[in-house]
């Protein structure tokens, strides 16, 4: 029998680079014997997250390294020093059969160990713009696994595979009817589904809410995640509003999707893969902090395939977000296309696609099989 493959995850700081592994370890889990090592820092949210799910987390002092001079940047050599040390010794006492990076500052010292330890990587990027460290280690890695087509172009030398990005749907849908009683809704009403993210995003929820309270007679439905900082805020004005159910996080967002006709959300790759997944076209308000601006990438990257909306985040948000949910909500032909468009879009095989390609990888090169 073959000893169990050993993997290691390099990737987090957000939630956007930490679910990419935790979906292809569960597929790989689901494949064949294997166990994992994940690295991250104390700071991102893998330090909650995957020790809650019963994996070591080899934690790294490494910090990103900001634009603009700070003191913080001061200690960014010492500590990417640090960094490579523990990732090296880890490495050593773990050896991986395969090292996969999925993307954040805390990929490029474990990478790099990986390298001067001959290891196998590789790297999955979410983003149709990659994140600098992609870009700098992207050509010395065995392969990437790209989830837009764009992202080739900023991606000199390296071997690229363009495959969706990795997401677990549910085998089987909800119907849109049972899905919306089961937020306690009508199940033949337009429904909107609203969210940004587990912390809300603020521009957002001002913008609704400046339309919810304008559009009173509006014969449609809301189910909005207003984050938990902001919750209570919203749950005092529209709580008790027919038609509007308002909550600080959604647990099932695949029973949201298959309540909603439309989605109003930030651009964070993996929402916008299980939007395609789902068939949900959307409004989309990038997050402009995002790091080099990747949310409004990966937001014009849809939009130009006729799958959603991208609408600025600045102090006109109100007025055009307005203006777009009632274009929305008058002219079912228009979303009916959008809808097909991101349909087109969605692929909820590419987990499985990348999985199989690596342990079919392993077995060419004759390191796992």
């Amino acid at each position: 029998m073959a000893e169990k493959l050993r993997l290691a995850f390099a990737g987090g700081g957000t939630a956007g680079h930490l679910y990419p592994a935790r979906n292809l370890l569960k597929l790989f889990e689901n494949s064949v014997s294997c166990e994992a090592l994940f690295f991250g820092t104390e700071k991102g949210i893998e330090a909650r997250r995957v020790p809650s799910w019963g994996y070591p987390l080899q934690l790294l002092p490494v910090r990103g390294f900001q634009r603009r001079l700070t003191a913080a940047n001061l200690s960014f050599p010492y500590r990417l020093w640090q960094s490579l040390r523990i990732s090296r010794a880890a490495l050593r006492d773990f050896r991986p059969h395969v090292v996969i990076g999925t993307g954040g500052y805390v990929m490029g010292p474990v990478l790099k160990a990986a390298l001067k330890e001959g290891a196998l990587i590789l790297i999955q990027e979410q983003n149709s713009y990659p994140g600098v460290t992609t870009r700098l280690l992207a050509a010395r890695a065995h392969k990437v696994y790209c989830a837009y087509k764009e992202a080739e172009a900023f991606l000199t030398g390296a071997r690229c595979r363009v495959v969706a990005n990795p997401v677990l749907a549910p085998e089987r849908r909800e119907e849109t009817g049972p899905a919306r009683e089961a937020f306690e809704l009508h199940p033949e009403r337009k429904t909107i589904l609203v969210f940004g993210g587990s912390l809300g995003a603020g521009s957002i929820n001002k913008a609704l809410a400046a339309w919810l309270e304008e559009e009173s007679e509006k014969d449609v439905q809301v189910i909005w995640q207003t984050g938990e900082r902001q919750y209570d805020i919203y749950a005092q004005k529209f709580g008790k509003r027919a038609g509007v159910r308002v909550m600080p996080f959604i647990e099932n967002m695949w029973r949201a999707y298959a309540a909603a006709d439309f989605a109003v959300c930030r651009a964070g790759a993996m929402s916008l893969a299980e939007l395609a997944v789902a068939g949900v076209p959307a409004l989309l308000v990038p997050l402009a902090s995002a790091a080099g601006d990747h949310q409004t990438q990966n937001a014009r990257a849809l939009e130009a395939r006729g799958a959603a909306r991208v609408l600025r985040d600045d102090a006109t948000l109100p007025g055009k977000l307005s203006a777009e949910l009632e274009l929305w909500l008058d002219d079912e032909g228009r979303v009916r296309g959008f809808k097909k468009n991101m349909a087109a879009l969605g692929n909820p095989q590419a987990a499985q696609e990348i999985v199989d390609d690596i342990l079919n990888l392993l077995k060419e090169k004759k390191i796992w099989y």
